[in-house]
């Protein structure tokens, strides 16, 4: 900014002081040519800044401004006086001549001495728009200058909001990954401590009569099932963050489907004869995976059935949705998205007394939207939950 408004006077001195050094050469030619001075002088000469006062000619000029005046008018508007004003001032800077559009102010001139019979005057030249340009030149400058500075002002302020929000959002995420992880960990080591517990008592024969010991190997498979299950779902969810999750897409009644004896059989096996299915609206045909219906059917239920105590869970179907609903305690409000990211279990107090790893709505919802689908939760009114599987018409 400091070297471009340097540059910029200096231009503008530079250029006013070669106007006025052409505008003292052209007027001493003329007056020259006039006769009214020794035609032999060398008035270029005088085509440098004005000398110091107490070197000036200090006898009067013979010429007066009468005679100069109308070689000054003819001279203006020729050359480099177009568009420049100039003034010829006396020893003492009083005006000996202006011309007509010499400005009451002006920022810079340009000034030289005159040689014989002007020896003791001095020509001045200015912008005869009063520097309106410079002024507009300058003010651009100044506009340019004060956009830049803004505009880096706001940089370092968005940069600088933008940073805080990263790594609020950073620490975030690393919270929520070390409590995921934490949450894993513990998930894992309980099965594994239940196994290596039975195992151990069955290895040192401290387990008397063979109910206890059938008992304690049947505990062992049901611990190692759940241990199967969770890494399993780890797994899943690692296929659908890497999109490596393949789908087997098929065209279906939904309704014919759900309600198939099949269906209605494992349904209520999970759900220890808890949950009841049916067929709410009109049928439609759809465009989806019947392996991962049944797995986010299985997670739905299975998260339904844990956190409604002993209520009922109802399982319907209308067009290209299936619901499912419960009548548990329900989504905290403002929690409806927010249950279905990672290692998410909703209330601390009701997640404390059920296990899980806090990646099943995640792997439900992934499931769904890998088919062209989705997966939402709304309150129920009266309470509880519904979770809605919107699936693609075929």
């Amino acid at each position: 900014m400091r070297t471009a408004w340097q540059k910029m006077l200096a231009d503008e001195r530079l250029d006013l002081q070669s106007h006025a050094e052409w505008i003292a050469d052209a007027l001493m030619a003329r007056v020259h040519a006039a006769g009214l001075g020794d035609p032999f002088p060398q008035h270029r000469a005088a085509r440098r800044p004005p000398a110091p006062r107490h070197l000036k000619e200090d006898h009067p000029s013979p010429l007066s401004p009468g005679d100069i005046a109308p070689l000054c008018d003819a001279m203006r508007g020729t050359g480099r006086a177009r568009g420049t004003a100039f003034e010829i001032r006396n020893l003492d800077g009083s005006r000996f001549y202006a011309s007509a559009d010499w400005p009451a102010r002006h920022p810079f001139e340009g000034a030289c001495d005159l040689g014989p019979p002007l020896g003791d005057k001095t020509l001045h030249a200015a912008r005869a728009d009063g520097g309106a340009e410079f002024r507009f030149r300058a003010a651009l400058l100044f506009a340019a200058a004060a956009a830049i500075t803004l505009f880096i002002t706001l940089s370092f302020v968005g940069g600088g909001l933008s940073l805080v929000h990263t790594l609020r959002r950073e620490r975030l995420d690393a919270r929520a990954k070390a409590d995921f992880f934490d949450n894993v960990s513990h998930e894992l080591k309980t099965p594994l401590a239940g196994i290596r517990l039975n195992a151990e008592l069955l290895a040192g024969g401290r387990i008397p009569g063979e109910d206890l010991r059938r008992g304690a190997l049947e505990a062992i498979i049901v611990e190692s099932d759940r241990l199967g299950r969770m890494v399993d779902e780890l797994l899943d969810f690692r296929r659908l963050e890497k999109g490596t999750r393949r789908y087997r897409i098929e065209t279906f009644d939904l309704a014919s489907f759900l309600l198939d004896p099949a269906e209605l059989q494992a349904a209520a096996g999970a759900s220890q004869g808890r949950a009841s299915v049916r067929a709410a609206g009109p049928s439609a045909t759809v465009a989806a995976d019947k392996d991962a219906i049944r797995q986010i059917g299985a997670i739905l239920l299975s998260n339904a059935l844990k956190y409604a105590g002993d209520g009922p869970v109802e399982i319907e179907t209308e067009g290209p949705r299936i619901h499912c609903m419960d009548r548990g305690p329900g989504i905290p409000r403002g929690d409806e998205e927010r249950i279905f990211e990672r290692g998410h279990r909703g209330d601390s107090t009701l997640s404390a007394a059920t296990s899980g790893s806090g990646l099943g709505l995640a792997i439900a919802r992934g499931l769904a939207r890998g088919m062209g689908g989705d997966l939402t939760c709304a309150r129920r009114p009266g309470g509880g939950s519904t979770f809605t599987l919107h699936l693609k018409e075929a």
